[in-house]
This record gives C-alpha cells, structure tokens and sequence, in this order.
C-alpha cells in the first residue's frame, strides 16, 4: 500500500450535520486500520538504535541496549489508540475484547468499522488513527514524503 493509498483527514469535517462518517472517510479509515500492523512491525525493525561505533568509548559498558525512542513511543501510540477505541466498542454491548495485539485489535476494528462509523465519536476516532498512523510513518518510513492530501470534497446537495 503506498502513501497515497490511504490518505490523511487534513481540514476533512464530514460530521457538520451528521457525527457518521461518510462512506468515503469509512473507506480511508478501513485501509489505515488494515496498514496499522505492517507499520507496527516495520516500527519494530527501527527499534533499536543503529550504535556507531565512533560513538562507543573503550573500556566502557553501556547497560542494556539503545532503543530508538520515537520508534518505541510510536508503537505505544499505536496499541493504546487501537486499545482504547476497541474498549469503546466493548462498553455496553456483547461483543468480546479481542487480544491485546496490534494485529487482532485492528481486525476488530476493522469488523466493527460499520458501528464505530455511526457512534458520536466516529469523527474523534478517525482523527486519531489518523494521526497515530502520519507519526508512525513519519518514524518508520523518514525517507518518504508525507505531505496531507487535500481535503476530501464531499458533494452538497443537488
């Protein structure tokens, strides 16, 4: 999936009169729930911190091993975002939480994107996954351009 498959909500509002998202910000937000666990696992591989061996002093240990701190916040990010809207979805209805993965909370997100899209915080939600997927890419993919897409036009009335 490129960059420009799956978009970002930059000055999208299409909650004016109804909080459901329009079929087109569905759509966006089902594709960057589907992209959320690659980029989790290619957040993994940045994780630890390329060491330059200029750096390293002789006779000197460093303990434990240097971690890439945006690539670990990022990932944190993405699992309390996916986390707390899944616990959203849970409250009050008969559904079972999924696992605590990042894998298995955006399925489940992604199997209840028709009700999450009708809920009063539908908007809140797609914001947030959006954003948490533009820093996550801005760590894991830096050499790619991330420039937001216009806004979406939404055609209004006849």
């Amino acid at each position: 999936m490129e960059v420009h498959d799956y978009g970002f909500r930059t000055g999208h509002l299409c909650v004016d009169t109804d909080p459901a998202l329009c079929v087109p910000c569905q759509e966006r937000l089902d594709r960057q729930l589907a992209l959320l666990p690659r980029v989790y696992g290619e957040l993994e591989v940045v994780l630890v911190a390329a060491q330059d061996p200029g750096d390293r002093l002789s006779g000197t240990d460093r303990p434990g091993i240097p971690l890439n701190g945006p690539a670990v916040e990022a990932r944190a990010a993405i699992r309390d975002t996916l986390t707390s809207w899944a616990d959203l979805m849970v409250e009050g209805r008969t559904v079972r939480l999924p696992l605590r993965t990042v894998p298995a909370l955006a399925a489940f997100l992604r199997r209840h994107l028709g009700w999450l899209a009708v809920h009063p915080a539908a908007d809140d939600a797609a914001n947030d996954i959006d954003t948490v997927l533009q820093r996550a890419l801005a760590v894991a993919r830096p050499h790619e351009a991330l420039a937001p897409l216009a806004p979406l036009a939404v055609p209004v009335g006849p």
